[in-house]
């Protein structure tokens, strides 16, 4: 089961709506949510058990994943502090 967040920066203003995190009835594949510093961006990739994470905006391969649980985090953009919001929705 999953759900969305969205992501905004009250300093430079930069937001991601309806990002898709979570898992199905299995274990793998899941949707994890991610911060790019090669591209700036945030979002959601598919992690497998046995492949690298990608960002799926630039395919780079160094992405961070973003735990969760977690409600602030640096924006990608601007570096300053900002806010993960649980969205209104969920998926099966």
């Amino acid at each position: 089961m999953g759900g969305f967040v969205n992501f905004r920066c009250s300093y430079c203003k930069y937001e991601e709506r309806d990002i898709g995190v979570g898992h199905g009835k299995s274990e793998f594949p899941f949707l994890a949510l991610f911060r790019c510093d090669h591209c700036k961006s945030i979002g959601s990739t598919w992690v497998y058990q046995d492949r690298i994470p990608m960002c799926s905006i630039c395919y780079h391969e160094e992405v961070r994943i973003v735990g969760p649980q977690t409600r602030t985090i640096n924006c990608p953009r601007c570096g300053e502090p900002a806010t993960l919001t649980p969205g209104d929705r969920e998926w099966e």
